[in-house]
């Protein structure tokens, strides 16, 4: 399911504006803010951006 993310943690101050909103699905929009360490955010234009995932070493893939 695909919900509203916010760029900057709302939960420590980050605005809800829409330059700073974009789509992600549950997952990706929890496990951004539970393991920071895991994503890096780029600049992708002048109101856009995008977040890298970077899987752990080691972690093994999940089969559904």
């Amino acid at each position: 399911m695909c919900q509203i993310d916010h760029a900057d943690n709302w939960s420590t101050g980050g605005l809800t504006d829409l330059k700073l909103l974009g789509p992600a699905c549950q997952f990706h929009n929890r496990d951004r803010y539970q393991h920071p360490d895991r994503y890096t955010r780029h600049k992708t234009g002048t109101d856009r951006w995008a977040f890298t995932y970077h899987r752990q070493v080691g972690a093994r893939r999940l089969r559904i």
